[in-house]
């Protein structure tokens, strides 16, 4: 909701299309992803990107960087609901991908279609949001609203 209400072109598009919700949940996936990093050992001696890893080197690949990586995603810096090719990496990829995904997408849709919804005039009551002081995990310590 914070990004959404950052945005409010984007927030009015929902609000006058709500068909738009799974491609808006996704898109603010993309753009501010829950989990910034994740860590993992490396299974074999590999080169990417000009590097080498040796097999049981520690590999931290950045997720919030790979989900606004311009290779992967026209105009990665704004926020856009009407996506289509949103191929993010918020819930991992692979065998780590999150076993919760589906849920959290499922209550996402309906907890944003319900304030949407619910309370049409929605607005940040401060510009500036305090994050939880966590380097993996992003999340807002409050989220001061009037309606």
């Amino acid at each position: 909701m914070y990004v959404l209400l950052q945005n409010p072109r984007q927030l009015k598009k929902l609000q006058h299309s709500p068909e738009l919700i799974k491609s808006a949940v996704e898109e603010l996936l993309r753009y501010d992803s829950p989990v910034q990093y994740s860590r993992r050992v490396a299974s074999e001696d590999i080169e990417f990107g000009g590097f080498t890893m040796r097999k049981s080197d520690m590999v931290i690949p950045i997720i919030g960087a790979a989900n606004r990586d311009p290779s992967q995603f026209a105009n990665p810096h704004e926020l856009d609901i009407t996506r289509t090719e949103n191929k993010h990496l918020a819930f991992g990829l692979g065998s780590h991908f999150c076993l919760g995904a589906y849920l959290s997408r499922v209550e996402s849709e309906l907890a944003i279609l319900r304030l949407v919804d619910h309370f049409p005039k929605l607005k940040l009551e401060t510009q500036k949001a305090e994050y939880r002081n966590s380097a993996g995990f992003r999340g807002l310590e409050s989220l001061m609203l009037t309606f």
